[in-house]
């Protein structure tokens, strides 16, 4: 149950990344954003009922927290892969959106198995060689400093992760909501400021909706995956949600791979198996 959930978490999240992504190649992250989490929201609030809890001041307190921390890096990570490979800057913000929840499961006593815990290792080697830039890449070398925001954008991933998880146990899917709707209201004025309030039609408008269904989906489904498992391993396989956007930038978008990519994404595979042991 705790890796299904998981690992449909790390697709939809990277399905959700990619229709993002392609959707800030022609318009501002924020107006995608601006656009996006509202129909999340509304997607998250509609199921509610069938995971009832109580809204506890802790669970509020910890959503909005996860709200702002989520807009941060979703903002900036759109924003990056706007103007750098895909491929390149979703397995870079994995890196500690998975380090990071892992850490502090560590802190508060989490102990897998050992199996486990060499699958959590492979992962994060995983996350690594699929963040490396092939020395022949059309692109060439990602600056530095593209890359010192994909690291802020992936702690701050990984800050939304663990305030979700640390919200009331009991509380069904209020985190999620909580956290949906801060956003969403957070993003109004940061987008009418960067006048990025702009009407969308067409395949944009498409592509901006179903990056907040799949969001939200993705959303829902770690949430209930951490209500079942240990932080740390739902972390580490949501984490691998790079494989599904790069998979779909070279399908679709024709990105180039190298082979340190592929083989990275062979190990995360052989972590499942590990953690799932």
């Amino acid at each position: 149950m705790v890796v299904a959930l998981s690992l449909l978490a790390a697709i939809t999240y990277g399905v959700a990344d990619f229709f993002g992504a392609v959707s800030s190649r022609h318009r501002s992250a924020v107006t995608v954003v601006l656009y996006s989490y509202p129909v999340g929201a509304l997607l998250i609030c509609a199921v509610l009922p069938a995971f009832p809890g109580p809204l506890s001041g802790r669970t509020a307190l910890f959503g909005s927290l996860a709200g702002v921390f989520g807009l941060i890096g979703v903002v900036i990570m759109f924003s990056l892969m706007a103007i750098a490979p895909m491929n390149i800057i979703s397995p870079v913000t994995a890196v500690l959106a998975a380090a990071v929840p892992v850490a502090f499961g560590v802190l508060i006593g989490e102990r897998p198995a050992v199996a486990a815990w060499f699958g959590v290792l492979l992962g994060l080697i995983a996350v690594v060689l699929v963040s490396r830039t092939p020395q022949d890449h059309p692109h060439g070398r990602v600056a530095m400093g593209v890359l010192s925001l994909a690291l802020v954008t992936g702690v701050a991933y990984g800050l939304y992760f663990i305030f979700l998880a640390r919200a009331d146990s009991d509380s069904g899917l209020w985190p999620v909501a909580i956290g949906r709707l801060v956003s969403s209201a957070l993003v109004v004025p940061f987008a009418w400021w960067r006048k990025a309030v702009v009407p969308l039609t067409g395949k944009i408008l498409l592509l901006v909706l179903a990056t907040g269904a799949f969001d939200a989906i993705a959303n829902v489904l770690f949430l209930l995956a951490t209500r079942h498992g240990f932080l740390s391993l739902v972390s580490v396989i949501t984490s691998m949600y790079p494989a599904a956007t790069v998979l779909l930038a070279i399908m679709l978008l024709h990105e180039h791979t190298g082979r340190l990519q592929r083989v990275g994404l062979g190990l995360a595979a052989v972590a499942l198996v590990l953690i799932t042991r």
